[in-house]
């Protein structure tokens, strides 16, 4: 864990705190629980990151109106015991001035009147409603229609939302291929980039896409003219983590990459 400045918040631990107890109370989970589950979630802290958790915590509960009174008062103890000033007064006095100002405003916040509790609404994400094996057909403005199959659906561990990676198939023709066909066409094919685990420098899987929406008004895939057209069934390979090493793109950007490479295969004459 990191440290960025005296602030409540100026600390990686602190943050996690904070967005893991927001989360638990998007998911509905009971006060206690949530309380629970950051306590024990954390494990193994150093003497000095102690003091962060439960000053993080309590920051955090008495935002949302829902400080638990063991909390508040592991909290106090922290800021009365004058331990955590001292310590970043060793870094520098300026460092400790500041310090103390944050906790002298955070035991203000948390002995006084407390807002009231209120519901923590889930943020809009994304979730896809394609599935493994699903093929899609997108035609370029020369008229070279694109192919490409679901191979797997990515879940984002922080935000839950989930995302398909797209594997571009080994089809240029001006005609949406028949659905027995779509099934049987092969990758796109390997310029070399990709290296496997092991090997040096960063990875990539050429024709590999994760098209995202990180804004509800974010174009979709239908917006950008992808449709179904077959399915595809699993291949050799699927269950590997295909996140690693994909293209990370907009459904606009992913448009404007296969304009790009309709216009190099099969330009118009």
């Amino acid at each position: 864990m990191s440290t960025s400045g005296p602030g409540i918040f100026d600390d990686d631990l602190a943050c996690d705190v904070r967005d893991h107890y927001r989360r638990s109370l998007e998911d509905r989970v009971p006060d206690a629980e949530a309380t629970r589950r950051i306590v024990e979630g954390v494990e193994d802290l150093l003497p000095d990151e102690e003091p962060v958790l439960w000053l993080a915590l309590g920051a955090t509960q008495s935002r949302f109106g829902r400080l638990d009174d063991d909390v508040r008062r592991r909290a106090l103890d922290v800021i009365d015991s004058g331990h955590d000033v001292a310590r970043w007064a060793e870094l520098r006095p300026e460092l400790g001035a500041a310090r103390g100002a944050a906790l002298a405003a955070l035991r203000e916040q948390l002995t006084g009147p407390q807002p009231p509790r209120r519901a923590v609404r889930r943020p809009w994400r994304e979730i896809t409603d394609l599935e493994p094996g699903t093929a899609l057909a997108w035609r370029a403005s020369n008229g070279v229609i694109a192919v490409l199959r679901v191979v797997q659906v990515w879940e984002d561990e922080f935000t839950q939302a989930r995302h398909p990676v797209l594997e571009r198939l080994a089809w240029a023709g001006h005609v949406v291929p028949s659905a027995d066909v779509v099934a049987q066409l092969p990758a796109a094919g390997d310029d070399g980039r990709w290296r496997p685990e092991g090997g040096a420098g960063p990875y990539h899987r050429p024709g590999v896409y994760l098209p995202v929406r990180l804004r509800k008004r974010d174009p979709d895939r239908h917006d950008s003219g992808f449709t179904v057209c077959g399915h595809v069934p699993a291949r050799p390979g699927d269950d590997a983590d295909w996140s690693l090493g994909a293209s990370g793109v907009h459904w606009g950007g992913l448009s404007y990459l296969l304009e790009l490479a309709a216009a190099a295969e099969l330009p118009e004459t």
